[in-house]
């Protein structure tokens, strides 16, 4: 399977983390590390994480911990005080994490939202977004699909959906449509990211034809398809998606085929799930941390066999 060729700073194509503290190193207990989400107990990165360490030779350990996100800034304040290396932020704290930190990378700044901490010995709590780096790295590497020129449209207006617009735009897309069920909600992500992105003028319960039939790529990046039920689009909605569409989904429980794939697949559309998005990122937080990337392939391979077993830590 190819993998996205480095640049000569070892960084993926359109995947780039600018904060890079020193790598651990030395003896004492192994840093450690954790997810926040609420809820957390879907997350396949503890089981990532934990065989990259495992099988790197790298010292860390990686807990999930669950945080409402009232209790984000005392939940940031206690690791800190725990002498953590760094943390995950998973729905719904990636944009509340990005204000949180004392300070951001430009990619951080630009997407409003970060899903990688890392934890100074001063007290700086440095921010970094892998999520749209890592969608890029992971359409590359699963399907050869490259953004510039083409037009995406993006369900959703969270961290996740604003980092990924921003990281599409950044990558070159002619135009980026994002398309929420509260319509301010896309708006404003539009207005903050700039040209090329967009507002769509429906949501994902009614998205217009037109959207659909000039996408290139649509990329979920809503909860919805966690039920293993519902799905953001539906039927008629897909039908109406050229052929050769992409159709990528961020959510992979409670199983990597979401209702939203399973239709498009259904559709003869191709498809990528939210695993190797989900490697990818792990991959780029470790440049974070450690100053080099992490072994995506094995990473995915860890989600999968986790997923397939049955494992929620």
């Amino acid at each position: 399977m190819p993998h996205p060729a480095p640049d000569p700073q070892g960084h993926p194509e359109g995947g780039r983390a600018e904060a890079r503290p020193a790598p651990h190193a030395g003896g004492g207990p192994p840093p450690l590390f954790a997810v926040l989400g609420h809820p957390v107990g879907h997350s396949l990165s503890p089981a990532m994480h934990e065989a990259g360490f495992a099988a790197t030779g790298r010292r860390g350990r990686y807990v999930p911990c669950e945080v409402r996100p009232e209790r984000l800034p005392a939940a940031l304040a206690g690791l800190a005080a725990l002498g953590f290396a760094g943390c995950n932020c998973t729905v719904p704290l990636k944009e509340e994490a990005c204000r949180l930190a004392t300070s951001r990378s430009a990619a951080t700044l630009r997407a409003g939202s970060a899903n990688t901490l890392a934890f100074g010995p001063d007290g700086d709590v440095r921010a970094a977004t892998t999520d749209g780096p890592g969608l890029l790295a992971a359409l590359r590497a699963e399907a050869g699909w490259r953004p510039a020129g083409r037009i995406a449209l993006v369900l959703g207006a969270g961290g996740a959906a604003r980092a990924v617009a921003a990281a599409l735009a950044d990558g070159g897309a002619r135009a980026v449509v994002v398309c929420n069920r509260t319509a301010a909600r896309a708006r404003a992500v539009a207005e903050a990211l700039g040209s090329p992105v967009r507002a769509s003028e429906g949501t994902p319960e009614d998205p217009r034809a037109p959207e659909l039939a000039r996408a290139d790529l649509v990329v979920n990046c809503t909860s919805v398809g966690m039920d293993g039920a519902a799905s953001p689009l539906a039927r008629e909605a897909l039908a109406a998606l050229a052929p050769g569409t992409l159709v990528a989904d961020a959510v992979y429980t409670p199983r990597e085929e979401t209702p939203l794939l399973a239709a498009a697949r259904g559709l003869g559309l191709p498809c990528m799930g939210g695993l190797p998005m989900l490697a990818w990122q792990a991959a780029l937080a470790w440049e974070v941390w450690f100053g080099e990337q992490g072994p995506a392939p094995l990473f995915l391979a860890a989600a999968r066999a986790a997923l397939a077993a049955g494992r929620r830590a």
